[in-house]
Formats: C-alpha cells, sequence, structure tokens
C-alpha cells in the first residue's frame, strides 16, 4: 500500500502491472523460504513480466518509470470544474443517430468505461448498421486504454469486430480533423486535450486521441465524475462536444435500436 500510495490516479492501469510485478517478487522471496525452485522461477517470470509491461506502459504515456511511481507524492491535484470551463450540452439518442446517418467517417473511441459495462458487442452491433449505410467506421484504440495494454483489442475479438478497423493512436490521429463524428465511449483521460495544452495539468504530456480535433463529438459517459487522474475532461465542454448521459451499454443499444429503425422505414 504504501509502493501505491505515491502513484498518480491517472497512471492506475500502470498500478496493476506494478502490482503483478511485486506478486511475482514476493512469490520468489516464498520459493527460497521454502526451498521450491519451481515457485522462484514462476515468481522471477510473473515479476519481470509485470515490471516489463509497466515501462512499456510508462513509454506509451511518454512518463519516465521514477516519474510514474513518485510524480504524484505530495501532490495536490489541480481541480478544473465545469463553472471554469463551461457546460456540458447533452443531446439524445435521437438526434445523435440522426447525426451519425450523416456522416460519411465515424471514429469510434472505447474507454475503461465500455470494458465495466460489458458494450462491445453492442458498439459492434453498432458498427455494423452503420457500415451498412457506406459510413466509413475505425475504432481509435488507445495503448493504456483499459487497465492494460490491449484490452480494448481483446474486448473487441470477443465481439468479431475485423481486426483492420482498429487503429492504433498514432497512426489515427493524422485522420482526426476529416473526421465528420467521434464516438467516445467511455474514455476520459485519454482524450482529454489538456494533456496537449495546459502544462499545469497531471496528464500533460501523456499523448492522447485527438478527439477534439473531429468535426462532431459525442461522448458516452455514466456521469459528470472525472476519470482516473480526477480533473474534468475539457473535450466535454467544447461547442462540439455533446454529452450522451447513461449506460453505454444501453446507450449504445438506442442508438443500435434507432438506426435499425430508421433502416426499415427506408
Amino acid at each position: 500500500m504504501l509502493l501505491i500510495i505515491p502513484i498518480g490516479g491517472a497512471d492506475m492501469p500502470t498500478v496493476i502491472s506494478i502490482l503483478n510485478a511485486y506478486a511475482g517478487l514476493s512469490a520468489v522471496a516464498m520459493g527460497f523460504v521454502l526451498d521450491n525452485k519451481l515457485l522462484i522461477t514462476a515468481g522471477a517470470l510473473d515479476g519481470s513480466s509485470g515490471l516489463i509491461l509497466s515501462i512499456i506502459m510508462c513509454r506509451a504515456m511518454n512518463r519516465s518509470f521514477t516519474n510514474v511511481l513518485f510524480g504524484a507524492f505530495g501532490q495536490v491535484t489541480p481541480e478544473a470544474s465545469a463553472n471554469e470551463q463551461g457546460v456540458y450540452k447533452s443531446e439524445t439518442v435521437e438526434g445523435a443517430a440522426q447525426v451519425l446517418e450523416q456522416a460519411q467517417n465515424v471514429v469510434i473511441i472505447p474507454g475503461y468505461g465500455m470494458a465495466v459495462a460489458q458494450a462491445q458487442h453492442r458498439v459492434r452491433e453498432l458498427r455494423d448498421q452503420l457500415v451498412k449505410r457506406g459510413i466509413s467506421v475505425k475504432f481509435a484504440v488507445h495503448p493504456v486504454a483499459g487497465r492494460m495494454p490491449g484490452h480494448m483489442n481483446v474486448l473487441f475479438a470477443e465481439a468479431d469486430v475485423p481486426y483492420s478497423d482498429l487503429i492504433e493512436m498514432d497512426e489515427i490521429n493524422p485522420d482526426m480533423p476529416q473526421c465528420d463524428v467521434a464516438l467516445v465511449i467511455g474514455a476520459n483521460d485519454v482524450v482529454n486535450p489538456a494533456a496537449r495544452t495546459n502544462k499545469s495539468s497531471p496528464i500533460y504530456g501523456m499523448p492522447i486521441i485527438d478527439a477534439d480535433k473531429a468535426k462532431t463529438v459525442f461522448a458516452i459517459k455514466r456521469s459528470k465524475n472525472p476519470g482516473f487522474a480526477g480533473i474534468d475532461n475539457a473535450l466535454y465542454f467544447l461547442d462540439r462536444t455533446y454529452m450522451l448521459f447513461g449506460d453505454a451499454k444501453g446507450v449504445v443499444g438506442e442508438l443500435v435500436k434507432e438506426l435499425s429503425g430508421a433502416n426499415g422505414r427506408h
């Protein structure tokens, strides 16, 4: 607990991999106590893999390993209130469905909220409905979205989303200004433009998906609570961003129903 306390909330995925490394080290220690070579070997492999994963995640966030471990020690997280940045603009599912129907390029940006809601199958159904209309649909996957690297890829593989539709952050970002609609599903810190513009932000310098450069942004979010970093997302207060509050699985399911109904009417 004392080793984890100094780690900031925005680095929560890294915490999990570090704990995995610590578990491996404890297994090695137990192996020495019990004189069990198998336990020593297994623990060493577990600990080293957790350490390597942690370092990879730090590089993905453009942070040093030391900074992640001790960067938040004694730090007071700055609060970015809605009153300072603006107000949320809500949109109905019906309105969002109409905008999606008129789009040519849609980028879906998944996050931990989608994983918690187990909405990946509904998202695949939404993708299918849009593709039927000749709309280009891509998935922008941040390297540390979810609990650990590859979390989003595993979920979409489970939902039979074509692997060719999953685009990495560095590859999708140059195309975001041409994106008609960016649909953010349960993502927060990984799309927060404060990481590019606000030097006082605890996530400043972390590479993000440039959702704010899309022509229209719809953000599906359960509540107005901030993400792991404990700060409000500047993306949600932009003039072209509209919120769809609710459980990701339910909201995406309603979008699918709206698009299916419109398809049937035509």
